[in-house]
């Protein structure tokens, strides 16, 4: 599993959406299958704006192919209707399920 942070540094939304497809980039090549991006959770600051651009971003990625599906960190639950559907789901390690972190979103390329 491939994991980068685009949160920690109080980047703009441009600079996030650009650290994305960056990340899918380097994901894919690496031959990775589950990209770990850490977006933060949107509590506060413009955190909440960078989620909102990388989930339609992703959701757009995943309409054309460029990804195979995702899911956020606390959807990582047996009983969750997105993750029964998630694919790749066993690819996510099981320190990561257990953790079920609302900051991270979790990518299958």
């Amino acid at each position: 599993m491939f994991t980068r942070d685009i949160h920690s540094n109080k980047e703009t939304i441009i600079h996030a959406l650009y650290e994305l497809d960056n990340s899918i980039f380097l994901a894919k090549k690496a031959k990775e299958k589950i990209l770990c991006l850490i977006i933060g959770y949107g509590s506060h600051g413009t955190s909440h704006k960078i989620n909102t651009a990388i989930l339609e971003k992703l959701e757009e990625y995943k309409r054309n192919g460029k990804v195979k599906d995702y899911i956020l960190g606390n959807k990582l639950d047996i009983f969750d209707l997105d993750y029964q559907k998630f694919k790749n789901k066993e690819l996510i390690p099981e320190t990561e399920k257990k953790k079920k972190n609302p900051g991270c979103v979790y990518i299958s390329l």
